[in-house]
């Protein structure tokens, strides 16, 4: 199991569901709103309780994430 993954199951239920959200909306739009560049290849977006940071492959929207953070 990856860091992100391992972060992901110690999340409370609200903030599973926030990021099971963000998730939806960065998988329709991974550049839209609240999706913010890096200025490399990587973009981060807030969810309540953390933020991800990902990679988007260049051929389809797969979102690779990079890290995970609950605060």
């Amino acid at each position: 199991m990856d860091r992100a993954a391992r972060r992901k199951a110690t999340l409370t239920a609200p903030q599973r569901a926030a990021l099971e959200e963000l998730e939806k909306r960065i998988s329709l739009n991974p550049f839209g709103s609240p999706a913010q560049s890096n200025r490399d290849s990587s973009w981060s977006a807030p969810f309540a309780g953390g933020f991800i940071t990902y990679v988007v492959s260049n051929r389809h929207v797969v979102i690779d994430v990079i890290d995970l953070v609950a605060i």
